[in-house]
């Protein structure tokens, strides 16, 4: 009986642990915008899988083919799409939109061996009531994942709607910027 009790104690701990490295590792998030119109699928590879993370996982895959187990802790890095912007209660992709998300794709494809998965987190402004941003902000992730399974055969998206709980331009929080996507891979 109190090795049960332990097990289960154990089993809590380790996932309190976990939980509380993932908020840890999720609040020190690398975030990168590009400005550029329509950006080379390299600068958005760039912004994406910085050269440090890279090369962290580099040394964690030869630990592990070594039979070790790898203790570096590989942080979050994310593309905020500012030029991914909406209309205000739109979830429509402009093409502007479709031209950045062409190099997001690409860039997306040609590192596939670098993510498991990809978070695509929609966002709204102020405008609205917490529930109608709430499902706009999901719709518009929704529409970015759409876009790169069908033209680039992706895999593995997730999609999350964080309505107006992250602004981008809280100075200005009906600004267009705060309409925006971001991308988020999990490694």
């Amino acid at each position: 009986m109190k090795t049960r009790k332990n097990l289960v104690l154990t089993a809590l701990l380790a996932g309190l642990l976990a939980s509380a490295q993932s908020m840890a590792a999720e609040s020190e998030r690398k975030t990168v915008s590009i400005n550029d119109r329509v950006p080379t699928p390299q600068q958005v590879a760039d912004a994406l899988f910085p050269k440090e993370i890279e090369a962290l996982k580099k040394e964690c895959a030869q630990a592990e083919k070594a039979g070790m187990r790898c203790q570096a802790r590989i942080p979050k890095s994310s593309l905020d799409s500012v030029l991914v912007t909406f209309p205000r209660g739109s979830a429509s992709l402009s093409g502007e939109a479709q031209e950045f998300l062409s190099a997001v794709g690409q860039a997306l494809k040609s590192r596939e061996s670098m993510w498991t998965s990809i978070r695509i987190e929609g966002h709204t402004d102020v405008t609205g009531s917490p529930a109608v941003n709430q499902r706009l902000s999901k719709e518009r992730a929704d529409v970015v994942k759409s876009y790169l399974v069908k033209n680039f055969g992706l895999k593995n998206i997730e999609t999350v709607g964080r309505s107006s709980e992250q602004l981008k331009d809280p100075a200005d929080p009906e600004s267009a910027l705060n309409r925006r996507i971001e991308f988020v891979p999990e490694w």
